[in-house]
């Protein structure tokens, strides 16, 4: 019993299931509170039905968990040395059954998200799925390794999961509301601008929290080779990057305050949980000297984002307030 328990435990960190999670909350809160709500103002439906998405969803967190899989077997003696407590593959979990998980993940992920693709008559959005799951392998064997290359994929992958459900979407409204969009137009254009400022929020802090954690892992990365920012030109220089991503996002919300929501809610929303966390984290990121210090900028970071996705629940509420 306890083997077995032991067994779940680290098959769930294997696959990373809280970030698997934020996915699944990710995807959700685009469709159901910010999507549908924008569409109902302008008096639209959502279009893709609910088992569809549901589909969808599951697709890309098969893919993603078996991105995380297979990244973990490749990464296995760096990791020995960057976080011994965590390994799983080859202690708990063999490399024979750790590279089955993997391809079992991959496979139906990519089966799911063709059909998808099929069902809703879009065939050629399947590619997004091959080619995503194609990605994360040779992320975890090659661009893992080059400067900066690997922690920019992560990020673009990371932004393309709210525009994933963008993605599904937006031909079907066009499909069957053409009629309608003919005189309203601007209706999927407002949605379009919120869905790609929620992603770039993503790909911008995703990018910062990836040279944060290679800074973290710097020792293990160096014993092996590994290019990253910080072992290649610095770790002064990483972290004026970081910061300036830091300060690139905390403009650029001000800036949407300002030109877009000029309400005290939105205001005290960003100051709060976005502008002075940020502000924190950069100076905290000035400090850091030690892998210790490195993690807890790396959780702010991650803390910072979910609250970035949470400002859905503030706009849904804006969206039926004004509308």
């Amino acid at each position: 019993m306890v083997k077995t328990w032991h067994t779940i435990v680290s098959f769930n960190r294997l696959i990373r299931l809280p970030n698997l999670l934020i996915i699944v909350l990710t995807q959700s809160l685009i469709r159901w509170s910010l999507i549908g709500p924008l569409l109902k103002a302008h008096d639209l439906s959502l279009q893709m039905s609910n088992l569809l998405f549901f589909l969808l969803v599951l697709s890309t967190v098969l893919i993603t968990a078996g991105g995380y899989v297979i990244n973990d077997y490749f990464d296995r003696k760096i990791d020995t040395i960057n976080n011994p407590e965590d390994v799983v593959v080859g202690r708990t979990i063999s490399l024979r059954h750790t590279m089955t998980i993997h391809m079992i993940l991959t496979i139906l992920g990519v089966l799911l998200g063709l059909y998808v693709a099929w069902a809703v008559d879009f065939v050629y959005l399947g590619v997004l799925f091959l080619l995503g799951s194609g990605i994360l392998w040779f992320y975890s064997i090659t661009y893992k390794r080059q400067m900066l290359i690997g922690n920019l994929i992560v990020a673009l992958m990371t932004a393309m999961i709210p525009m994933l459900v963008l993605l599904f979407e937006l031909p079907l409204q066009y499909r069957y509301n053409a009629g309608l969009l003919t005189d309203d137009m601007h209706s999927l254009t407002y949605i379009v601008m919120w869905v790609v400022c929620f992603s770039g929020f993503a790909f911008i802090l995703t990018l910062a929290r990836e040279i944060i954690k290679d800074a973290e892992d710097i020792k293990g990365d160096t014993s092996y080779g590994r290019l990253t920012l910080p072992a290649v030109a610095g770790m002064g220089f990483s972290k004026f990057i970081v910061i300036v991503l830091f300060s690139i996002t905390a403009l650029a919300l001000i800036l949407i305050y300002f030109l877009y929501l000029p309400d005290r809610l939105t205001l005290f929303y960003i100051l709060l949980l976005l502008i002075i966390p940020l502000l924190t984290a950069s100076f905290l990121v000035y400090r850091a000297n030690d892998a210790k210090a490195f993690h807890t900028v790396s959780i702010l970071t991650k803390c910072i984002m979910i609250a970035g996705l949470l400002y859905v629940l503030v706009a849904n509420y804006i969206i039926h307030h004004y509308s």
